[in-house]
């Protein structure tokens, strides 16, 4: 027979154990569907840009690329002449109407990404106005999601 302290005690052991055992199955349950992984609760974003705006994107992990819907906001005629996308470098032409769009696809250096993984790429595009020859213009920016 147990006397008042001990019986005290246990009655203590036995809520809080109920409690702790509780919080470890919630606990357990949101790790399984993933509310701890900081990849899915980032969001597409896009920061920065100026006159050649990128309109949208889509990352292809498989094959290590990812392509950009450019729109030309400069009011004129422009021709892109570089672009760069997390540090790697592509020489492109594309000339585009004033207001036109255009589809670049770019091979991105991305090794470690995986489907659900996070990204934050820093993007430059360089590009010249056929009414002012010889002036190079950028326009760069901030690009994230989850692939």
């Amino acid at each position: 027979m147990l006397g008042k302290k001990g019986q005290s005690a246990l009655e203590y052991l036995m809520t809080y154990g109920w409690a702790i055992l509780i919080i470890i199955i919630v606990g357990g349950v949101l790790y399984y569907y993933g509310v701890f992984s900081p990849s899915k609760l980032v969001g597409e974003s896009k920061v920065g840009f100026n006159k050649v705006e990128i309109d949208s994107w889509a990352v292809d992990a498989a094959n290590e690329n990812v392509s950009f819907i450019f729109e030309n906001r400069a009011g004129k005629k422009i021709t892109i002449t570089n672009t760069s996308v997390g540090g790697t470098w592509t020489n492109t032409s594309i000339t585009m109407a004033e207001g036109g769009k255009s589809t670049i696809f770019e091979s991105v250096d991305c090794p470690d990404i995986d489907a659900g993984d996070a990204y934050r790429w820093d993007v430059t595009i360089y590009y010249y106005i056929e009414s002012f020859s010889g002036t190079t213009f950028k326009s760069s920016g901030t690009l994230s999601g989850t692939v």
